[in-house]
């Protein structure tokens, strides 16, 4: 039977044997001498070599096999807190959880396991100073996943071009999984991102119900050469990446960029963006309390962001005849500059021959008709969801780069399993359709 080993609680091998805990006492040789760890006036021994027990003596006390259960759980609770991003009190709850009452009895008190978790974390966490300009190295221990993996995939700086550096962070398995995967999700946030660069940008994709993180992203700027430079950077890593869509917010920079790169890839919007447009203009001129007060006023106002559930070919005609309604021609005045802008910026302004101009957005990037019919997402919630999620967890704005690092090494570890879970069939149930809240 191979040895049995613990930790001790500052690092070091205990041998479990015969219902005792040993401490290495001296190695002669090959064999190793093992005294009991319980009492100094016990005469126990254990002599090892390679994975035996050769010789052993017996011990002047009882065995007490709980203690080496609790020894055991505070270790695989010190692997937890390593390993994962669960909180502190979650961790605990489902430490103690599990445990037998013989075993819970003797377990250190809640706020001495507290600390353990903490000061384990602290260790582990141990990074080198916060770097003040973009010219810094990455040491190799933020180079890598929590497995081992390379997980540092492009930098820029790494060609000593550290102005508008970039850092761009997956696995070669994720890049396998966004190269089989049709429709991706991408959104960027500026509060969980390391104050030396401008955004953290990620890109996503749908695995059953779930939506994943496959790429990291550190960006200088939200320019339309920064975002051809990552998406090509993602080409040299992954050559054959070729989307059927790519869902994005309203930004025309990501969008050129992605049609630059990727010219065969459709592009959507996000329709939540699009509702909170239309509703930031109710704001700027002056008809919130309308919407709020009006019933009529804001079922007739959903109505032009309902437009993007009508078939693309009878977008312009729907529009025109809600235009025609007796509700918009009697309240032509207040409904004018909402109209203006909604014309001009979703659906093209005609000119002098009763031509439409192109808008800003393309009816096609806006409308979700083709989407719905493919039960595929209209928004990007959940991307933000996990964008807010993984801001809490890292619990300060603007982190210095190393603990954000350390940060998404946790998350790709997190979603690797997630991943595993649902290839080997693990998949969550469907969700219901639900009723659709055009300005929510």
């Amino acid at each position: 039977m191979p040895l049995q080993f613990i930790k001790s609680q500052r690092g070091h091998d205990l041998l479990i044997h015969d219902g005792f805990i040993h401490k290495r006492e001296r190695t002669i040789g090959e064999k190793v001498i093992w005294r009991c760890n319980e009492s100094k006036n016990c005469t126990g021994r254990a002599h090892t070599m390679q994975d035996s027990v050769i010789k052993y003596k017996e011990h002047k006390h009882v065995q007490n096999r709980a203690k080496i259960e609790v020894k055991k759980t505070i270790n695989k609770m010190k692997e937890n807190a390593i390993t994962t991003i669960m909180p502190t009190r979650s961790l605990l709850a489902e430490t103690s959880s599990k445990l037998p009452s013989e075993v819970a009895g003797q377990m250190p008190n809640p706020k001495c396991l507290k600390r353990t978790i903490q000061r384990v974390r602290n260790i582990s966490e141990a990074v080198p100073a916060n770097p003040q300009t973009l010219n810094f190295e990455i040491p190799d221990q933020f180079r890598l996943t929590l497995d081992g993996d390379n997980f540092l995939l492009y930098d820029s700086g790494d060609s000593d071009i550290y102005e508008d550096r970039i850092l761009l962070f997956s696995t070669e398995r994720n890049l396998n999984l966004l190269k089989d995967s049709e429709h991706w999700f991408s959104d960027g946030t500026f509060s969980s991102c390391p104050n030396l660069f401008y955004q953290f940008y990620t890109i996503h994709s749908v695995f059953h119900s779930d939506i994943i993180p496959l790429v990291y992203v550190l960006l200088p700027d939200k320019k339309e050469i920064t975002y051809i430079k990552l998406f090509q950077a993602l080409k040299s890593l992954k050559p054959d990446l070729c989307p059927k869509s790519f869902m994005v917010d309203f930004e025309k920079a990501v969008m050129n960029a992605i049609k630059n790169e990727f010219p065969h890839t459709k592009i959507h919007g996000c329709f939540f963006h699009l509702s909170q447009a239309v509703w930031r203009q109710i704001q700027h001129h002056g008809l919130a309390k309308q919407y709020s007060d009006d019933v009529k006023f804001s079922l007739e106002v959903r109505k032009l962001a309902a437009l993007a559930f009508v078939p693309v070919d009878k977008v312009i005609e729907s529009f025109e005849l809600l235009l025609e309604s007796t509700y918009y021609i009697e309240n032509e005045q207040m409904l004018s500059p909402l109209i203006t802008y909604f014309e001009g910026t979703w659906i093209g302004i005609l000119d002098r021959r009763g031509n439409r101009r192109p808008p800003l957005f393309s009816i096609e990037i806006w409308n979700c008709y083709d989407r719905l019919q493919e039960s595929l997402p209209r928004t990007n919630n959940k991307i933000e969801g996990w964008h807010n999620g993984f801001s809490a967890m890292i619990s300060h704005t603007r982190p210095i780069i190393w603990k954000f690092i350390e940060s998404i090494k946790k998350e790709e570890s997190l979603n690797k399993m997630i991943i595993e879970q649902i290839i080997a069939g693990h998949v969550p149930c469907k969700k219901k359709n639900i009723m659709i809240h055009l300005l929510d």
